[in-house]
C-alpha cells in the first residue's frame, strides 16, 4: 500500500483554512511511486473532494475504508482472459490500486459514488472546535 501524506496542521487555524493547508501539499514525496490511479484533490466551501480516475471498475471492486486517521481506497479487478487477443495497442488500465489518506482532521461523515468513471469522494469535516484550557502553574 502507498501512503499519500496530506500535510494539515489545523492547531492554528478554523476549519476552512485548515482543510486548504490540508490539501495544500498533497503528496509527501509525488515523484515517488506510481501516481496510479489519478487523483485529483480540492476544497469547496470548507468540504474536501477526491476525485480518482477509476474507468473500468464497478462500484463492487473498489472498497473504501475510514480509519481515525486514514481514509483507504482499494481497486480490485479479476485478471481478465485475454489469451485469445492480440493486442496492437493496450492503455487502458485496469490494475489494482490500494492508496491511503492521512486524515489530520476529524471526519463528520463521507459520501462516494462513480460517475463516468470517476469515483467521487466527498469528505466532511466534524465542525468541533478543539477546546482551549487555561494550565495552572505551580
Amino acid at each position: 500500500m502507498r501512503q499519500r501524506n496530506i500535510h494539515f496542521y489545523p492547531a492554528h487555524a478554523v476549519v476552512d483554512a485548515a482543510i486548504d493547508e490540508f490539501f495544500g501539499s498533497v503528496f509527501s514525496n509525488p515523484k515517488a511511486g506510481s501516481k496510479y490511479p489519478f487523483t485529483d484533490v480540492y476544497t469547496k466551501e470548507g468540504i474536501a473532494y477526491l476525485e480518482i480516475a477509476v474507468a473500468g471498475f464497478s462500484k463492487d471492486e473498489i472498497k473504501i475504508e475510514l480509519t481515525e486517521d486514514s481514509l483507504r481506497i482499494v481497486g480490485s479487478k479479476q485478471e481478465e482472459n485475454v489469451a485469445d487477443r492480440e493486442y496492437i495497442k493496450r492503455d487502458i488500465a485496469k490494475r489494482n490500486f490500494d492508496v491511503a489518506y492521512s486524515l489530520m482532521f476529524p471526519v463528520d461523515h463521507i459520501e462516494a459514488e462513480i460517475v463516468d468513471g470517476i469515483l467521487k469522494v466527498v469528505v466532511v469535516p466534524a465542525n468541533k472546535q478543539k477546546e482551549v484550557r487555561q494550565i495552572e502553574i505551580k
